[in-house]
């Protein structure tokens, strides 16, 4: 292929950042890229002209201009966007990114990168991975296992226990760890479901059905089943767009309407301790300070439904922000926090 020899042989650039775009640029060419590739060349020609490897990758990839399809368009302006996220001008790849999806609406890179744009730092999967170290909880739940990259983050001695009505598991589990193939309701109502628990949840990761109302409801079973200084986290709280937290998915990239459920707990408990955490790709929701005896929210289920199904995303979207109560993506800032809560 030409990517393979273009550059070969040639001293790679010393400066870093030179560096990363000839890889970016040669993988664009490795996967046909044609167009993406001379661009990406071309920019980082215009930071070290003097580079022969990318002089010569440059002349390898420049040839008269073609007519692209949609999704050619959007790689184009996807790469472009990496290139400027490399060369530290993150306005412009911004731009980029939102230009690949006026080509392509459903483009999932560009919704990652928009992502990691907005919300740089430690992904939720490390965040979870402290909260386990930090906390070591005796009974952890998770709903939504789905391949189980993040349940396999349980560690000896925890107790671990996975709701899923279909699992596709990638992983093998080192804690104590029980799958029930069902689904959170059917999980909750069953007659056996204090055999199931034994003890009172200490950790609780809510990842399933992307939708208000069952995260609400998630919510409401969980606490009832949970211990005074016990940690529950919320996924998906914080919708990069509009269309991507719409109730029927029409995007890989998909939040749903999760963060109505955090607006409605803030409104009807708000003697709970709920931050939301900017942490890539899709925010992460801490809520600390629980009751189990609580029933307002049970009692009133049906109220709080009603009252925050039809609110929609413009309303709060200029004010997400503090609504969603949304810190830093501080683990230090975190982790003292719940120590100063005796979690």
């Amino acid at each position: 292929m030409v990517a393979d020899h273009v550059s070969s042989g040639l001293a790679r650039p010393l400066d870093p950042i030179c560096a990363a775009l000839l890889e970016l640029a040669e993988r664009e060419l490795r996967d046909g890229h044609l167009e993406a590739a001379a661009e990406v060349a071309g920019m980082a020609c215009a930071r070290a002209p003097d580079e022969v490897a990318l002089q010569r990758l440059l002349a390898a990839t420049v040839h008269e201009a073609r007519e692209l399809a949609d999704d050619q368009r959007a790689n184009f302006y996807v790469a472009r966007a990496h290139a400027h996220c490399l060369l530290g001008d993150a306005g412009k790849a911004d731009a980029d990114f939102r230009t690949a999806l006026q080509w392509v609406a459903d483009c999932l890179p560009a919704h990652l990168g928009l992502a990691e744009l907005r919300f740089p730092g430690d992904d939720y999967q490390m965040w979870l991975q402290r909260l386990h170290e930090m906390l070591r909880p005796h009974l952890y739940l998770e709903i939504g296992v789905y391949k189980g990259h993040s349940l396999v983050l349980a560690r000896p001695p925890t107790r671990a226990i996975g709701i899923d009505p279909d699992p596709c598991l990638e992983v093998s589990f080192e804690a104590d760890t029980r799958i029930y193939r069902e689904t959170s309701d059917a999980f909750f109502a069953n007659a056996l479901l204090e055999d199931r628990l034994a003890q009172p949840l200490d950790l609780t990761f809510i990842d399933g059905l992307h939708r208000f109302e069952q995260a609400l409801m998630d919510f409401i079973n969980v606490e009832a089943h949970s211990g005074r200084q016990a940690v529950v986290l919320i996924h998906d709280t914080v919708p990069l767009d509009e269309p991507t937290q719409r109730r029927t998915r029409s995007t890989s990239f998909y939040t749903g309407d999760v963060w109505k459920a955090v607006l409605c707990l803030r409104h009807y408990r708000p003697e709970l301790d709920i931050v939301t955490v900017a942490t890539p790709p899709t925010g992460l929701t801490i809520v600390t300070a629980l009751d189990g005896s609580s029933r307002i929210l049970a009692d009133r289920y049906d109220e709080a439904v009603k009252r925050f199904m039809d609110l929609s995303y413009a309303d709060v979207e200029n004010r997400l922000g503090e609504e969603l109560n949304i810190i830093a993506n501080d683990w230090n800032a975190v982790a003292a926090r719940l120590e100063a809560r005796g979690t």
